[in-house]
């Protein structure tokens, strides 16, 4: 079985080397591998050290000649991956051993399954720490299981519906999808939660399945952007909502469905609104808030609308004390 390794970079030649050599360790008995390292615009030599340090392995660099962002840099390798299965990695993120293996197998033995993921472990300054593995747990309880071994999940076909209530709690560069999914391709127009997007869509047609065993180290460093942490951050907000517009955009949604993307998209724009309120931004506020009542939580705006007018007349009140 040949396996293509997709990793896009963009300055992280300090980093870089430790994902190649994890992938490239890989390797056994009946697994072909191919490293496809996408350069969206590195000025760091990124290209000239990966090709003087793996010359004649088996690794090609494509190079965007314009930055094209994490999911257009991911697109050019799935456009480019030749093997049956297509395997994702970030530049700072390595594979601990045997995990190209055990998702061989389960593909091997479960030919429904269209897209396979799995635990990581998360490390900062090489000791491990308990960033989104309590997240994960929770989550994954309560995912739908067809199937049920002791390495593997196989998930039911409402696994969909799961993902819209629950969100992206698994790590991209743990995730190995068959070629066909791979070239579904992600969304470039989405710079935040492109692979969550990417992810649910791809769980309306295809089974997912989850190793139990970590699959990756993920080092957490202040280059790291999580889709965990996305909606605190304001400016994230109107990408995430764009996200969820794409999703109401797929044809034949259950009611249920979409009464899922609305409650998100209202949780999104209720946060947004919070965060104007601390920073004093009051008619910015009121137009979050507001946006929000469309979609859901009316009690929760209603509330913050009303609350408005204290912060206009104590400039040193904060929300809680309101």
């Amino acid at each position: 079985m040949k396996i293509s390794v997709v990793i896009p970079t963009w300055n992280r030649r300090a980093l870089i080397g430790a994902a190649v050599d994890s992938v490239l360790a890989q390797a056994g008995p009946g697994l072909e591998l191919e490293v496809l390292v996408v350069d969206d615009g590195s000025t760091d030599d990124t290209v000239a050290w990966l090709a003087a340090n793996y010359a004649g392995r088996p690794l090609r660099v494509l190079r965007n000649t314009r930055g094209k962002g994490p999911a257009g840099a991911r697109n050019t390798g799935l456009l480019a991956a030749q093997g049956d299965l297509v395997a994702l990695l970030d530049s700072d993120d390595a594979y601990l051993p045997g995990h190209l293996a055990a998702a061989a197998a389960a593909f091997a033995a479960h030919p429904q399954l269209g897209v396979l993921f799995g635990r990581a472990q998360y490390e900062c300054e090489g000791r491990p720490v308990d960033y989104m593995g309590p997240n994960f747990e929770r989550k994954l309880a309560r995912a739908p299981v067809g199937f049920e071994d002791e390495g593997l999940l196989v998930f039911g076909a409402d696994y969909f519906s799961h993902l819209l209530e629950y969100g992206c709690y698994f790590n991209l560069s743990t995730v190995v999808m068959r070629r066909d999914a791979a070239r579904e391709l992600m969304c470039e127009e989405l710079r935040i939660a492109e692979d969550y997007e990417f992810w649910v869509r791809l769980a309306r047609s295809r089974t997912f399945g989850c190793l139990k065993a970590a699959q990756i180290r993920y080092c957490l460093h202040g280059g790291n952007v999580s889709f965990e942490s996305a909606p605190e951050a304001a400016e994230n907000a109107p990408m995430l909502l764009r996200a969820y517009q794409h999703m109401l955009a797929y044809p034949g949604l259950a009611a249920a469905d979409v009464a899922r993307i609305h409650d998100n998209m209202a949780d999104v724009l209720f946060n947004w609104g919070y965060r104007c309120r601390l920073h004093r931004q009051l008619g910015e506020a009121a137009r979050r808030h507001l946006q929000s009542l469309r979609f859901g939580k009316r009690r929760a705006n209603l509330l913050a609308l009303a609350k408005l007018p204290l912060f206009a007349l104590w400039p040193g009140r904060t929300p809680e004390q309101a």
